[in-house]
């Protein structure tokens, strides 16, 4: 049991530098999305993904870990919190998965955070780069009206310069 809990704090060690870096991408993605470079945009969405897929890994391996304590200490099929797991560890144990549970919330607390505030930027952005191309659309194809004094439908699709004339 001794070596279960020590890879678990492990894990959760690993677990919480991977959301760090996490935390930092999206904090650098706030940046870039105010900027105007594509490369950044793309660099910083790369490292996005792999610290992504490193959680989704060291998640893995945590739950499998998780499975074997729950096995051994016969806790069913209740879900299993840190604060469950404090009393069948030793001291040293005990503190360090408090200290790991310390960090770990406010951390992911904060990555849905910026999560959020950046996928609103985003949103944002879009609507106003839409709002920009149907701008540039009607300056392109002037609107003109039918008969029935309703605005005629033009179908720019992207098409700036037009053969005819």
């Amino acid at each position: 049991m001794h070596s279960l809990y020590n890879s678990l704090i492990s894990i959760l060690r690993e677990e919480i530098e991977v959301y760090r870096k996490l935390l930092d991408a999206l904090l650098d993605e706030k940046e870039v999305l105010s900027g105007y470079s594509v490369n950044e945009l793309y660099e910083n969405n790369s490292k996005k993904e792999t610290c992504i897929l490193k959680a989704k890994m060291v998640k893995d391996v945590r739950i499998k870990l998780l499975e074997k304590i729950i096995d051994i200490l016969n806790l069913g099929d209740r879900t299993i919190r840190i604060s469950i797991l404090l009393p069948h560890g030793n001291d040293s144990q005990k503190k360090e998965l408090e200290e790991c549970k310390s960090i770990l919330f406010p951390l992911l607390t904060n990555v849905d955070r910026l999560t959020k505030e950046n996928k609103a930027m985003l949103v944002s952005s879009l609507f106003y780069v839409r709002k920009s191309i149907n701008f540039l659309g009607q300056i392109i194809s002037p609107v003109t009206y039918l008969s029935t004094g309703r605005l005629k439908a033009s179908n720019v699709n992207g098409k700036i310069v037009s053969k005819e004339g």
